[in-house]
């Protein structure tokens, strides 16, 4: 991982040698979700993690390249993750047996986003749009789930009964890619690694809007036969300082 972000900051200096360059601070919500799947099980299984907001904030750079492009990298805290509901019910011999809960995952990530964006003048500003890699490693997180099961007992000439039991989880994820572990973390693997597209509005005075979709192409889930990746949508707004923000 250093050495990316070493590789980054090399071509940041190759780029900004004879440009414009500017610097700024940025904040903002990521609408994050994941998808697991689960192979090792007949049939096999897919759970679809739906949005769970986090937050994103960080420092962004942008190089002028020339002819409206700019190479603009980001770094930055990202939250991933999502939320899900699910619903099981079994039955058969007078036994119902129905199981409900949720489960929630918090990620959070060092996010390295180097992109190259095109501007163009608008009103008193310019519209700038782009895309580039998302590569991001993960530093801590939690794994938090809530059971509810009701059993009813239905036998005829027996008197109907029904039990209920509730259980919760609240795991520590660590980011090691250790496979197949005993303990009670949840262990997962360090990169993530997807791409971004943004795109933006920046006024004459270096204050900035943006939104940024990103899709996890690595799969974080260390063991054999199961996948779980990342995707987020973002909003975000900034503030650039230096350059000649009037041009």
């Amino acid at each position: 991982m250093k050495k990316v972000f070493l590789s980054a900051a090399i071509v940041a200096v190759a780029i900004s040698a004879n440009a414009q360059v500017s610097f700024g601070g940025q904040a903002g919500a990521n609408f994050a979700s994941a998808k697991y799947t689960d192979e090792s099980s007949n049939p096999s299984t897919t759970e679809k993690y739906k949005t769970k907001v986090g937050f994103i904030v960080g420092a962004v750079a942008e190089i002028e390249v020339g002819n409206g492009l700019s190479f603009r990298p980001e770094l930055n805290f990202i939250q991933k993750g999502g939320k899900a509901k699910f619903a099981e019910t079994e039955s058969g011999g007078g036994f119902t047996s129905t199981t409900t809960g949720d489960a929630e995952l918090t990620f959070s990530y060092l996010q390295l986003a180097p992109n190259f964006i095109y501007n163009f003048e608008a009103g008193t500003g310019k519209v700038f749009i782009g895309a580039g890699p998302d590569i991001s490693y993960g530093i801590g997180g939690k794994a938090k789930s809530n059971f509810t099961n009701t059993t009813t007992i239905n036998i005829p000439g027996f008197p109907a009964t029904t039990n209920t039991t509730s259980d919760s989880d609240n795991t520590t994820v660590k980011f090691d890619g250790k496979k197949d572990a005993t303990d009670d973390k949840y262990h997962l693997k360090g990169l993530d690694f997807g791409v971004n597209a943004l795109v933006g509005y920046k006024l004459s005075n270096g204050a900035f809007i943006s939104a940024g979709y990103t899709i996890g192409l690595s799969n974080i889930e260390p063991n054999d036969k199961q996948t779980l990746k990342n995707s987020g949508f973002n909003v975000k707004i900034g503030f650039m300082f230096g350059g000649n923000k009037s041009e």
